[in-house]
C-alpha cells in the first residue's frame, strides 16, 4: 500500500460499509447498501474508556433491507484509488439504530461502539481471585479469552509483572475495570480499526517523541483557520470546602443535626492562592466517604483532594483540519502562527487527545494538549 502525502488535496475519496461477524472480525457477511455520507463520522477521544464511536446511516426504499444483519459489527473502510490505499478506519458494535418512514423511504442510523466499549457493559457473575505471583499478562490474557468473544493482541505488551499480594473481584465487576487497573502503569488497551483489542506498553505522553509536525504557517498546511487556545487555569479553585451533615444523640434519646466543615487553601505562593490572585475562588462538595461520623481531619484529607484533582489541566489547542489519518494519542509538533515577517515562531510539544473524523468533508477536528 502505498504512502500519502496528504498535503496533496487531488485524492478521490470512497467510504464503504461493511458487515461483519460478532464473533470473529475476520469473517465479512456482506456490504451496507444505500450508505449516506451525511452525518458519517467517528470520534476518538483518549481520556475515554470507550476510546471511539461512529455514527453511519442509511437510506433504502421502504420495505428493503440495507444488509445490515441483527447483532452483526459495521467496518467503516476510506479507500484512496489513484494510490492504492485503503484503511480499516473502525469496527464497532452496534449500540442504537434509529429508524425514520418517511415517503416510501427507511432512514437508519447507527451508533457504533469501539471494542473497548464492550468491557464496560460485562459485569462478571462469579468472583475473580488473582493469586500472589501472578503474571499480569497471563490474567489478561486468561481473562479476555474466558470471559468475551474478542479478538485481541498482547504482541506490543512487554511490561510484564507479577503480583505482591492477592487480589479479590466481588462479583458484578466490570470486566474492564479488572482490566484496566490490571495493566494501570504498565500498558494500555485500544481499538484497532479491524475490531481487535489491542494491549501495548505504555509511555506517558510528556515522554514520547513526536511523530507529526502540525504548521499553521505552512503555505500548504492542512490546518484550516482558526487554532484556539483553551486554559482552565482562571476556573482552578484556590480553596476547596468539603461539608458533612452528621447525626448525634443525646443522653436524653433527643437526636440533633451537625454540620462539619473542612477546608484545604492552596500554599501562599501557589497560582490560585488569595495572595497571587487578589481574591479566593472556592468550591463547595458534600463528603462522599463511607464514613457516618467523618472526622475534621477527613473532611481535610478530601479537600485537599479534590483541590488537587480540581487545578489546572493544562493548554489545550482546538483546529479543523483536512483529513490527513490524524489519531488520537499521536504526539505531534505544533507550530504555532507567525507574525507576517515569518519570524517569532513557537512550537509547542502537543499530545492529540480527540479526533472527530467527519467523512462527508474529509475534515479532521483535532483537541491538542500541550504536554
Amino acid at each position: 500500500m502505498a504512502d500519502i502525502d496528504w498535503f496533496d488535496t487531488g485524492y478521490t475519496y470512497d467510504v464503504g460499509v461493511t458487515v461483519v461477524s460478532q464473533v470473529d472480525v475476520d469473517y465479512t457477511i456482506g456490504e451496507l447498501t444505500g450508505v449516506q455520507t451525511s452525518g458519517l463520522s467517528i470520534t476518538e477521544s483518549y481520556n475515554s474508556d470507550s476510546r471511539i464511536q461512529a455514527k453511519v446511516s442509511t437510506v433504502v426504499g421502504a420495505g428493503e433491507s440495507d444488509g445490515y444483519v441483527d447483532n452483526a459489527r459495521l467496518r467503516i473502510i476510506l479507500t484512496i484509488p489513484e494510490r492504492n490505499w485503503s484503511k480499516e478506519l473502525m469496527t464497532g458494535y452496534v449500540s442504537d439504530i434509529d429508524e425514520v418512514y418517511e415517503s416510501g423511504y427507511v432512514k437508519r442510523q447507527y451508533t457504533l461502539e469501539g471494542t473497548v466499549w464492550g468491557l464496560l457493559e460485562h459485569k462478571t457473575n462469579a468472583a475473580v481471585t488473582i493469586g500472589k505471583g501472578a503474571k499480569m499478562l497471563d490474567i489478561w490474557k486468561k481473562l479476555m479469552k474466558d470471559q468475551t468473544r474478542m479478538q485481541f493482541s498482547t504482541a506490543s505488551a512487554t511490561k510484564d509483572h507479577p503480583f505482591s499480594a492477592v487480589t479479590l473481584y466481588e462479583p458484578g465487576t466490570q470486566l474492564s475495570t479488572i482490566l484496566f487497573e490490571l495493566t494501570s502503569g504498565y500498558c494500555r488497551m485500544n481499538t484497532d480499526g479491524h475490531g481487535t483489542v489491542i494491549l501495548e506498553d505504555y509511555t506517558a505522553p510528556s515522554k514520547k517523541s513526536p511523530t507529526r509536525v502540525i504548521d499553521y504557517n505552512d503555505l500548504k498546511s492542512l490546518i484550516m483557520a482558526p487554532l484556539n487556545m483553551n486554559s482552565t487555569k482562571y476556573e482552578a479553585p484556590g480553596r476547596a470546602v468539603v461539608t458533612a451533615t452528621v447525626s448525634n444523640e443525646d443522653k436524653n434519646g433527643k437526636t440533633t443535626q451537625e454540620t462539619i466543615v473542612g477546608y484545604y487553601d492552596a500554599p501562599s505562593e501557589h497560582p490560585t492562592s488569595i495572595n497571587t490572585r487578589g481574591y479566593l475562588r472556592s468550591r463547595s462538595d458534600s463528603y462522599s466517604g463511607s464514613s457516618e461520623k467523618p472526622s475534621k481531619s477527613e473532611l481535610n484529607a478530601e479537600a485537599e483532594r479534590n483541590w488537587k484533582n480540581d487545578q489546572d489541566k493544562g493548554i489545550e489547542w482546538t483546529a479543523d483540519s483536512t483529513f490527513a489519518d490524524y489519531k488520537a494519542g499521536e504526539v505531534a509538533t505544533l507550530i504555532l502562527p507567525s507574525d507576517r515577517l515569518g519570524i517569532a515562531m513557537v512550537s509547542k510539544k502537543v499530545h492529540i487527545t480527540g479526533v472527530t473524523t467527519n467523512l462527508e468533508n474529509f475534515t479532521q477536528s483535532l483537541t491538542m494538549k500541550e504536554v
